[in-house]
């Protein structure tokens, strides 16, 4: 076999994926760019990538294979990757609406708002934008903190696809975080009537009961939530803290036990499940472990004041002054900068 020019760690893909076209015969897969398109069917990004990455050497810009090599790396979550795909691509295909909208979706899921709507204004000034397009426009809004504009376009994405669950599902969250939360409700019911056993849906109903002060609707939504994803390869850890923390204020103790625990095993990078359920353990006098959950939660979240402020009061329930003070005056300091803002100059 001729040298490929590809790292070890690329080379078997491409082998596997060379293999699989040779038996499906020189007509169907010739190219590497076929073989490319044919696992991409297949669904085996993987390969499909490395192949891609081999048409674009043997023919620069002559074919589709970055962006192909982008939408495979979009399924496997390499979002770096696929925006160096789509910028080299772009270079010789600067009027592409496709490489664009990409674009615009790989720097929101990069946490680049600004750059993200900059692409996605590049690309409606060829193409109309889709619903799903302006959902994503929607949610750069939402990482810039411009509520307003959030809600605008997630509303025209819904406007535009009334079937649109997941724009359904975002517009409520915002209407969710502005407070206005009758909103909020109408748009995760609308999800619920399209897909009825929509975990995230059912569970943000109950955070609105909670915020109405209705617990009993609110545990019931969270235990819905919970039932409806037993089967789910990846459960989420929402549904489990939110009815360990509602469970805690009512009073019920005993019940919040084991809802809090299995969120950390499903979350265990998540720093609010680690607060809740170091709070839970401080409540029942587990000072160690409420010690241990709190303090991987200051690493996990560090500017967060409510977690110093718990962990400092563990430590003084431990007789450790010194480190409870400590944690009590970071709490001051994050409250003050908060406060105080354009004093922040880190």
């Amino acid at each position: 076999m001729k040298h490929l020019g590809m790292s070890s760690s690329l080379l078997l893909p491409f082998v596997m994926a060379t293999l699989l076209c040779g038996a499906r015969g020189s007509a169907q897969c010739g190219s590497a760019f076929d073989c490319g398109m044919a696992a991409f069917r297949a669904k085996d990004y993987s390969s499909a990538a490395v192949l891609f990455a081999e048409a674009e050497a043997a023919s620069p810009g002559t074919t589709d294979a970055l962006l192909y090599r982008a939408k495979s790396l979009v399924h496997l979550e390499d979002f770096s990757g696929a925006e160096t795909a789509l910028r080299s691509y772009l270079s010789s295909h600067s009027g592409s609406a496709d490489a664009l909208y990409m674009l615009g979706f790989v720097l929101n899921r990069e946490n680049r708002p600004a750059q993200s709507l900059a692409a996605y204004t590049r690309a409606a000034a060829i193409t109309n934008p889709t619903a799903d397009d302006l959902k994503i426009v929607g949610l750069d809004y939402v990482l810039l903190n411009d509520y307003p504009d959030a809600i605008k376009w997630l509303e025209k994405a819904v406007s535009m696809d009334s079937r649109n669950v997941d724009a359904r599902y975002y517009l409520g969250r915002t209407y969710y975080t502005v407070a206005r939360l009758d909103e909020a409700q109408k748009a995760f019911q609308a999800v619920l009537e399209l897909d009825p056993r929509n975990v995230r849906a059912e569970n943000n109903l109950g955070l609105i009961y909670e915020s109405s002060d209705e617990p009993v609707a609110a545990i019931e939504a969270y235990r819905k939530a919970i039932a409806w994803q037993q089967d789910s390869l990846q459960p989420s850890e929402q549904p489990y803290v939110n009815l360990g923390n509602i469970s805690m204020e009512q009073g019920q103790i005993k019940e919040a036990k084991a809802p809090l625990e299995k969120a950390v095993a499903l979350a265990p990078n998540n720093a609010y499940c680690r607060l809740t359920l170091g709070v839970y353990y401080r409540k029942i006098g587990r000072l160690g472990d409420a010690q241990h959950e709190l303090e991987r939660a200051t690493q996990l979240d560090p500017d967060n004041a409510v977690v110093h402020y718990q962990l400092g009061r563990v430590y003084k329930e431990l007789h450790a002054m010194d480190r409870a003070q400590a944690e009590f005056d970071r709490t001051a300091e994050i409250k003050s900068r908060a406060a105080s803002p354009e004093l922040d100059k880190r």
